[in-house]
Formats: C-alpha cells, sequence, structure tokens
C-alpha cells in the first residue's frame, strides 16, 4: 500500500509538472472583486501557489481526521478497560455471590 501511494503521488507531481512546464511564460491578470483590484503575473508562480495551497489544505483536513479517530480510539479503549476490569471481578465471584447482589 504504501509503493502504491508513493506511485501516485509520483505521477501526481509528473502531471502536474508536465502542465506547468506547458504553461511557461503565459501571461493572466488576476482580479479580486473589480478592476482597481487587479494585477499581472506568469501563469507558473498561479499553478505553483494553487498546488502547494491545494496539498496544504488536504494534509490539514486529513490530520483533522487522525486527530478524530485518535480520540474516538482513546475512548474506546478506554471503555474496554472498564469493562474488562468488570468482567474480571464478576469471574472471581461465586455464581451465587452474583446473584444475592442482584
Amino acid at each position: 500500500m504504501k509503493y502504491l501511494k508513493l506511485l501516485v503521488l509520483i505521477l501526481v507531481i509528473l502531471i502536474l509538472l508536465v502542465f506547468v512546464i506547458q504553461n511557461v511564460g503565459q501571461k493572466i491578470t488576476l482580479k479580486f472583486f473589480t478592476d482597481s483590484y487587479s494585477f499581472s503575473t506568469e501563469m507558473i508562480i498561479v499553478l505553483l501557489i494553487s498546488i502547494v495551497i491545494g496539498f496544504l489544505i488536504g494534509y490539514l483536513l486529513a490530520g483533522v481526521q487522525i486527530l478524530e479517530q485518535k480520540n474516538k480510539l482513546r475512548v474506546l479503549n478506554s471503555e474496554y478497560k472498564k469493562l474488562k476490569k468488570e468482567v474480571d471481578l464478576l469471574r472471581n465471584k461465586e455464581i451465587e455471590d452474583v446473584e444475592e447482589n442482584e
């Protein structure tokens, strides 16, 4: 699985690299809301910034999911230990003692 992830990552990077190389030297104008907030730059800069921001957002979302899963695992482990302790206590009692307490 690790090699598959690495292969997919290399493929994505190669595709992005080909796309960026094909668009080198093209000028674009970016506008924010109106023409007064516009500027001109090369497309390669915009593409690279977009790629970096996309990867960062992906890693942040994955990080949040990992933290949620670790929290769930911690809660389940705590519950498991509590239930295991209860089962161990019940194993050590005789059947008559358990029926009398109920």
